[in-house]
């Protein structure tokens, strides 16, 4: 008995069908492989930006105004040694019993002074200036210590545990043993 050509037919179809639905498989098996290892990737560049610090340095350039008072008490002591001339005449009338006179008597003399003075100071000195400020700042932020370190925790858990599902060969590893 001779079989009808679409009977052969048929079996080239289904044979054709089943490889390519082995061929699909096999492109999915390997698009799953490349998903695992770039989750496995993202998840070490994830771990990789929590363990980072960033550093820069900030130069500062500016003037800042100052103002201020200073209140300043002290006893200041001034010595002085000097000598002041005297060159003066004194006028007065003599009484006796002739009359008066008048008696001019003239005063050349220098004294010496030698002392020590203490003056007291209570001033309120007034300061206002503007000061040039010049500086680099250097600054390091490790990102660990941020919100941004903290918050990445999770998301690099989950792609690990992405990417240790996605390694799982659902034909070889799920089959029961």
């Amino acid at each position: 008995m001779k079989r009808p050509f679409d009977y052969y037919l048929l079996w080239v179809v289904a044979l054709l069908s089943l490889l390519i639905n082995a061929g699909l498989v096999y492109g999915l098996m390997l698009a799953r492989q490349r998903a695992a290892e770039g989750a496995q990737t993202a998840a070490e560049a994830v771990a990789a930006l929590r363990s980072a610090s960033l550093e820069y340095t900030v130069h500062l350039d500016q003037s800042l105004p100052v103002s201020l008072t200073v209140p300043f008490n002290t006893i200041v002591r001034v010595p002085i040694s000097t000598t002041l001339p005297i060159d003066t005449e004194f006028n007065f009338s003599l009484h006796t019993l002739l009359g008066d006179f008048p008696v001019n008597l003239p005063v050349h003399a220098e004294v010496p002074v030698n002392l020590t003075s203490q003056v007291p100071l209570d001033v309120v000195v007034p300061i206002s200036a503007t000061v040039p400020v010049s500086l680099d700042v250097p600054i390091k932020i490790d990102v660990s210590q941020t919100p941004l370190g903290q918050s990445l925790g999770p998301t690099q858990t989950y792609l690990e545990k992405l990417a240790a599902d996605l390694k799982v060969n659902p034909f070889i590893d799920l089959l029961p043993r």
